[in-house]
């Protein structure tokens, strides 16, 4: 039974507009790299929209499209699941990824333009055990049908067992230890302050780390 599925689905795709050209302060770039975490995670776009020139439309139409398409990289599709399960999982990381917990701290500048801002992250510890768990339970009752099911039924059973056992956890969130991820605000080429993806990626690791299934 793969694993592949359900841990590449843990990286979360973030919102990578970038905001308006300009001169901007530390207290804009703290603010700037609340708004892009706030959008990417939480759903909230009041602040991203003024740093981005976007619409709330345009917004959610992004951070809605980033989950369709962590969902498509993550190889759902071709374990044969029914369209209920795949929604129900989708439905789920929407719900895991607004429970994240972060605190932005103030920005310093390190260079022409450049800021650096630790992140303070309480990592979500649900994910532990999730897995050999699953595996047992489904094991075992593999193991007891007097007729061995095909791969998509085994597929469907397994992760509707990590499914159960995950919506549980989000439900009751349990943290780990704080950590803390340093993140980078810079202007590109043209002026343009973003956040690199390398960045975002690493704060994804540590606030959803799928080595702890």
């Amino acid at each position: 039974m793969k694993k592949k599925g359900i841990l590449a689905v843990l990286l979360i795709v973030v919102m990578t507009i970038l905001c308006g050209c300009g001169g901007m302060s530390a207290e804009d770039a703290q603010s700037y790299a609340k708004s892009v975490l706030d959008a990417s995670y939480k759903g909230e776009f009041d602040k991203y929209i003024e740093w981005t020139k976007s619409s709330e439309e345009e917004a959610k139409k992004l951070y809605e499209g980033n989950i369709d398409a962590t969902m498509q990289q993550a190889g759902f599709a071709s374990l044969g699941l029914s369209d209920e399960l795949t929604e129900n999982y989708r439905q789920l990381f929407l719900d895991m990824i607004k429970k994240v917990k972060y605190e932005v701290g103030e920005a310093k500048e390190v260079g022409d333009k450049e800021y650096e801002i630790d992140v303070t992250i309480e990592p979500f510890a649900g994910f532990e055990g999730v897995v050999s768990e699953a595996e047992t339970v489904v094991t075992e009752e593999v193991t007891n049908m007097t007729e061995v099911p095909d791969q998509n039924t085994i597929n469907e059973m397994y992760f509707q067992k990590i499914y159960d056992l995950m919506s549980e956890k989000v439900a009751s969130p349990v943290y780990n230890d704080p950590v803390t991820v340093t993140i980078t605000v810079k202007p590109d080429s043209n002026g343009v302050y973003f956040i690199e993806q390398s960045d975002m990626q690493a704060l994804d690791s540590a606030m959803l780390p799928a080595e702890n299934l």
